[in-house]
């Protein structure tokens, strides 16, 4: 027995939850970014407080890892929102519709007491990101990302949809890491 997917498309999904969705993503990624941003100047705190110095200039490496993180942290309200249709054609869509909506914000808020209880490691261990881990660290936003991506194509045949929504995340991780 073939499984027919519908294709992933604005008319699918209802062109306002569509729309909204990438407005909250657009939303969500400058939030973040100020947050993080906050959370790792007020971390380094400890560090500059002996020179009566607030200024902690951000290196590339997190600006980076912050732009990236923040995009693939609103991507999971954005697949939250694509995902809140109430009810949909068939018993087993509207149940698959509501699994990808729980699961996208289980794995944001997962992902961030997991990162809480990373902080609170390297706050009592020398140890840092940029000289440890270097490119592990970039692991966790790419699988949020792809996570989410996992539930949308549970649902949706949407391999163009997936490519240009890569595309929109590394040129929004780009951008978030000048700003």
């Amino acid at each position: 027995m073939q499984n027919f997917k519908p294709k992933f498309s604005t008319n699918e999904i209802g062109p306002f939850r569509f729309y909204g969705g990438t407005v909250v993503w657009i939303g969500f990624s400058l939030v973040f970014n100020a947050l993080f941003r906050l959370s790792l100047q007020f971390s380094n705190l400890g560090t500059y407080i002996d020179e009566w110095s607030l200024g902690y200039q951000i290196s590339t490496y997190y600006n980076y890892l912050i732009g990236f993180t923040s995009m693939s942290f609103a991507f999971c309200y954005t697949t939250y929102v694509w995902m809140s249709k109430p009810w949909a054609t068939h018993r087993r869509k509207t149940q698959q519709l509501r699994m990808a909506q729980v699961n996208s914000i289980w794995i944001l808020f997962g992902t961030l007491l997991f990162s809480l209880r990373l902080l609170w490691f390297f706050a009592g261990v020398e140890l840092s990101l940029e000289k440890d881990f270097p490119y592990v660290a970039f692991l966790i936003p790419i699988f949020i990302y792809l996570y989410c991506w996992h539930l949308i194509i549970a649902i949706y045949q949407s391999k163009k949809a997936f490519l240009i929504s890569s595309l929109v995340l590394l040129s929004g991780g780009f951008i978030l890491s000048c700003i």
